[in-house]
């Protein structure tokens, strides 16, 4: 896939101190409820070097009145019809000036200073070009679901097979240079979009630099998400391990083939018991908890619980849930 033409990054210095501009960017689609609040975590950031830009899929919600709301304030917004999230940020990278990019999702939050904190990190010591911190999980109101860690993966392979490496989307920054240098979002991906750059990236051998610090609170918004999406999502993380195999050794290579063949039967069966049952029962919900948590598949408790349909699963998991 050819590299898309971002613009250069300028850098701005005052009193002496050379600081990156970061670009903030926030795909949305239908997001109303949630994203004035991710538009002023992101504009209340009190960082002097920062533009906010937002890229509206075509909502039909009261989104596009809170844009105007914020049109003197907001460097670039847009409502247009979109393919999905990585059309919306690949035309967003085009257009940001920041040599620090972030990606917002338009139903999560920027904690204060977390900006400051990681343009700071990004720009002094060794200097990262991909820098990822912990996040809150919030609900729909706002209340307090737990943390969610972040960490880094022990090996390309350990990755693609979802048993380490969890970074948050909302939770990490990137030097701009990197979707020059690597090409941007495969907008031919409807959700592995950024499971697939992270990949990609690792294949370069650019590692991410994890952050003590908590960035962003990511929402759960608890809504019903269906079946079909569920293993279509799957199926998508599935094929875009199994591309990226010729980049493992022989032996792990094999390790990701199995560990792959055993997901594709999990989701399988997902599809073969949800059509008969009709209902949600306890395997079932574990079904429609891979949308939302795909690194689950990497507890082999997990995959051998949905594989011989046994109804409890480890005290952990039904805590996250």
């Amino acid at each position: 896939m050819p590299a898309p033409d971002f613009a250069p990054a300028p850098r701005t210095q005052r009193d002496g101190l050379v600081k990156p501009r970061v670009s903030i960017i926030i795909p949305s689609l239908n997001q109303g409820q949630f994203l004035e609040q991710a538009i002023c975590s992101a504009l209340d950031q009190g960082y002097d070097y920062c533009e906010v830009l937002v890229m509206d899929g075509g909502s039909d919600d009261d989104s596009i009145d809170i844009l105007r709301c914020y049109d003197d304030e907001l460097t670039h917004w847009q409502s247009e019809w979109d393919s999905g999230p990585a059309e919306a940020l690949n035309a967003a990278l085009a257009r940001a000036t920041g040599e620090i990019v972030c990606f917002l999702a338009a139903d999560d939050v920027l904690l204060p200073d977390a900006i400051e904190e990681a343009a700071t990190r990004m720009t002094t010591g060794d200097k990262p070009d991909w820098l990822v911190g912990h996040a809150h999980r919030i609900g729909p109101m706002h209340e307090s679901l737990g943390e969610l860690t972040a960490s880094a993966p022990e090996s390309l392979a350990s990755f693609l097979m979802h048993d380490t490496g969890l970074m948050p989307l909302s939770a990490s920054f990137f030097r701009k240079e990197l979707f020059s240098d690597y090409g941007g979002f495969r907008t031919d991906l409807s959700y592995a979009w950024f499971y697939e750059m992270q990949a990609r990236l690792l294949c370069a051998e650019v590692r991410p630099t994890l952050s003590a610090r908590v960035f962003t609170a990511v929402r759960d918004a608890g809504g019903p998400r269906s079946v079909t999406a569920t293993l279509a999502q799957g199926r998508e993380f599935i094929q875009t391990a199994e591309d990226y195999a010729n980049h493992l050794e022989l032996a792990p290579r094999y390790q990701l083939w199995k560990n792959c063949d055993e997901r594709r039967r999990i989701y399988a069966l997902a599809e073969a018991e949800t059509r008969e049952l009709g209902h949600v029962g306890p395997r079932v919900f574990l079904w429609q908890q891979l949308l939302r948590r795909p690194w689950w598949l990497g507890s082999a408790h997990y995959r051998q619980t949905l594989l011989n349909g046994v109804n409890h699963f480890p005290d952990t998991m039904r805590d996250a849930a």
